[in-house]
């Protein structure tokens, strides 16, 4: 992968950048994106794969902080109940109950 100046390497501390591929690990892209990526960033994830394209990888995300989903739900339009990362915290609240 080809790190742009919009996206940090240290946003991938923990693997070698130079092995990271833009198609076969997007889901871990984006999610490093939303999680700790500027404005910048999220833009350049925006341009490289297209709105539907990234909308569809974030709903996939297993795993997101509480401020996280809030800030893909408002600032991407997606509602919560398509979030897998949001479905998959209220049932496990349901279950614990």
């Amino acid at each position: 992968m080809v790190v742009s100046s919009n996206i940090s390497s240290s946003l991938f501390w923990d693997i070698d950048i130079s092995k990271l591929d833009w198609n076969r690990h997007k889901q871990l892209i984006v999610e490093r994106v939303i999680q700790r990526g500027s404005l910048n960033a999220i833009k350049e994830v925006t341009d490289h794969y297209g709105i539907q394209e990234l909308k569809s990888i974030i709903r996939q995300i297993p795993y997101l902080e509480k401020r996280d989903i809030a800030f893909v739900n408002i600032y991407f339009d997606i509602p919560l109940n398509e979030l897998k990362c949001y479905t998959r915290k209220r049932l496990a609240r349901n279950f614990l109950d």
